[in-house]
């Protein structure tokens, strides 16, 4: 089942059975940001070398499923049940998912709240011969 709405900026993760809704909110990446001292690109790079640890995947995750929670238990998440959970799941893979989420929030083009932008419908005008 895909509860994510790619046009609302959503990703998802199955851990333990589970699949949970990822929200790049910008509260949900301050909170990553806060919490494991390190910028969104700095996370990102450390993804894309496999340096993630379980505690990092633990706070990214954490953060963005509360941000994205439908259900009443998503709210209330702890970041060291969710770190469990991506150890059992294997890392490799929720360390991936972690770097696409990463990389698309810091590529812009979200309102605050984690929503995608409606892409620009507008003409774009060239100097031409006179």
């Amino acid at each position: 089942m895909t509860i994510a709405n790619p046009d609302r900026g959503e990703h998802e993760i199955e851990l333990g059975g589970v699949v949970y809704r990822l929200r790049p909110s910008h509260e949900a990446i301050r909170a990553i940001e806060r919490k494991t001292d390190r910028s969104t690109l700095e996370l990102y790079s450390m993804g894309n070398r496999g340096a993630l640890s379980l505690d990092h995947l633990g706070v990214i995750f954490g953060e963005l499923i509360r941000a994205g929670a439908a259900r009443d238990l998503d709210r209330h998440v702890h970041d060291e049940q969710i770190g469990a959970l991506v150890y059992e799941g294997g890392q490799h893979k929720a360390m991936a998912r972690a770097t696409l989420v990463l990389i698309d929030a810091a590529s812009g083009g979200r309102t605050a709240s984690g929503e995608a932008k409606a892409a620009a419908t507008g003409t774009i005008e060239t100097a031409g011969a006179a």
